[in-house]
This record gives structure tokens, sequence and C-alpha cells, in this order.
């Protein structure tokens, strides 16, 4: 079923998990290390580690991250075990995207290489008044201004001069040029038709 014109709903879908930054005992020195999406458990009947797994991007050298150590085998519900057992790629990017699970193993996280794609109905032309429901369901430093130049084909300037001139507008209020997304966002648009040409 299409959406009704005016308002829109569009999801931010990253392609790519973000790179971790660690030290490579084979490199000796710290390399990116990519995500596997590959989970490792160990353990016995009583107590259970379980770790994710990622890889030197030069040398491949394995990276654990830990999940939990010396967890009983009955704290954890049957279908997390199979996710964990079977390398669910969704329970991965869940974590390689959680910022506190990155922090607590150490981890700088780069951003800077995730690309990402608008899922939605995009107008062919600007020329009604648009509300857009802004979704992600991943946090990775992407600042909104950024996704708007992308979304309208302009340059980040172009945004700066739109926002300025106030036809574009945004729920919760922020400054649209610095505000990196990290919740759903609704954003008022004004006919952009004329300008983008």
């Amino acid at each position: 079923m299409k959406e009704d014109y005016n308002e829109v709903t569009w999801h931010i879908v990253p392609k790519n998990t973000p790179l971790v930054i660690r030290h490579c005992s084979k490199c000796n020195k710290k390399m990116e290390y990519y995500c596997s999406e590959k989970f490792r458990m160990n353990g016995n009947h009583t107590r259970i580690d379980i770790w994710l797994i990622y890889k030197c991007s030069k040398c491949d050298t394995t990276l654990k991250l830990t999940i939990d150590k010396g967890i009983k085998p009955h704290d954890i519900s049957s279908e997390l075990f199979d996710q964990f057992t079977y390398n669910d790629e969704k329970l991965a990017w869940d974590y390689a995207f959680d910022r506190n699970f990155l922090k607590k193993n150490d981890c700088v996280v780069q951003y800077s290489d995730v690309t990402y794609y608008i899922e939605g109905f995009t107008p062919q032309n600007w020329d009604e008044y648009l509300t857009v429901h802004l979704k992600s369901e991943y946090i990775f430093n992407l600042k909104l201004s950024v996704c708007l130049a992308g979304i309208l084909g302009i340059s980040v300037g172009k945004v700066r001069n739109i926002v300025s001139a106030g036809l574009i507008t945004v729920n919760p209020i922020c400054d649209i040029m610095k505000y990196r997304i990290k919740s759903d966002i609704s954003i008022s648009i004004q006919p952009l038709d004329k300008i983008l040409i």
C-alpha cells in the first residue's frame, strides 16, 4: 500500500557494520577490525563464555569481544542460545552497533566507513509540503544535514541555506546542521522544487 504522498517514513539502513580499532598482535600495531558476524561459545554444562568475533582487516587475526563470561546455560533462553549457535546476523549487527558493548571491550569505534541507503517512498518532485518520519535502527554518528543532502541530491552548504530560510524544520527541535541522528525524528519540508533545480 502506497503511503500518503504528504506523509512518509524513511528508514536509514546501514550496508555494513562499523570497524573497531584495537591492537593486533600479529601486525604489532593498532589496526582496523571488521565484524565477522560470527559468535563463539565455549564452556561446559555449568558455565559458558560467549564472544563476538572480529577479524583484523589486514591479516585476519581474530579478536574476541566478550558478550558474557561464566554464564549459566539455563540463564540463556533457548531462542537466544540458538541465535548464538547459528550465528544470527541480526543479533551480530545489534552487538556491532552497541556502543556500551564496544566500550566495555575497550574498542575505539570507526563510524566513517559505514555506508547506508534510505528505504521508503521519495518524491520525484519536491513541489508539495512533506512530513517525513525518519527512523534508524542503528546509531552510527550520521549527521542529519549529511543525510538530507544525500536525499535531496544537493550539497550540505545548500542544506544550510534551506534550513536558514526556514524551509526545513524538525521535531524534536535541534540544530539540524550539527545534530547526529540517534533517535526517530520528524522532518517538515516545504516545497523545494524551484530551489533544487
